[in-house]
């Protein structure tokens, strides 16, 4: 089946570069070629993801298929993200397939202006009271300043070994990698169990899902990064 494909260049939405960081991630719960999540809900690429983008910084292209996303970033940096509907914010699992086709340099994702990777693929989590004020249409530079979110980022890159978690330097305590892949091409299913990742990354339980979003940056090295994610489910 053939889909349209809508192309995401550029946004409206501004944040500071050392306000939100941008992906970065390692995981635990992230397993080569484990079968799809049993009773997922597949979160479509389609017009209603958002594109943030960052003062000074040329944003990504983003290509997206219903089912898959392309990631085109050639010295550039931006996040593409969707805010959940209600009936998806008490899933606990995900699963996704994602490629890298050409690659960035390893990283040190700890340290402002060094921190390329391929991909990231985001999950932002909330207490209860708080996620009830979140609603398709808000901001996620918004949502991310509130310091109850908790951002897990599943990371491609970096130079640290799988599993390692790294918290990012612009908000140790909210945003978190857990790499998952070395910076290197190929192509990996993944599917993971956000009830042991965000306690193992945080030290505190998955609360309620709000958000999910997909990011590569290439800015600081510079490099062409090209990169998919297909599939992502939720469950």
């Amino acid at each position: 089946m053939l889909y349209d494909i809508y192309t995401i260049s550029g946004g409206s939405m501004t944040l500071s570069r050392r306000d939100f960081l941008t992906a970065s991630a390692t995981a635990f719960g992230a397993t080569a070629f484990l079968p799809a999540v049993a009773g997922a809900n597949t979160v479509a690429f389609d017009t209603a993801w958002d594109h943030l983008t960052f003062r000074r910084l040329t944003p990504n292209r983003f290509e997206l298929r219903q089912n898959s996303l392309t990631v085109i970033s050639e010295g550039t940096s931006s996040i593409l993200y969707r805010i959940l509907p209600s009936s998806l914010r008490g899933q606990t699992r995900a699963s996704w397939t994602w490629e890298v086709e050409r690659t960035a340099p390893p990283s040190d994702l700890s340290e402002i202006g060094n921190d390329d990777r391929n991909l990231g693929v985001f999950f932002v989590s909330m207490p209860e009271q708080d996620a009830a004020s979140v609603r398709e249409g808000t901001s996620i530079s918004r949502l991310l300043r509130n310091r109850s979110a908790r951002v897990l980022m599943y990371t491609w890159g970096g130079n640290q070994p799988p599993g390692t978690v790294v918290p990012s330097p612009h908000a140790p305590d909210r945003l978190r990698n857990l790499i998952t892949r070395r910076p290197e091409i190929g192509r990996y299913s993944e599917a993971v169990d956000l009830t042991q990742d965000f306690p193992r990354v945080f030290n505190s339980p998955l609360e309620r899902l709000v958000a999910v979003a997909v990011s590569s940056n290439s800015e600081n090295t510079p490099t062409r990064v090209v990169a998919h994610v297909q599939n992502l489910t939720l469950g």
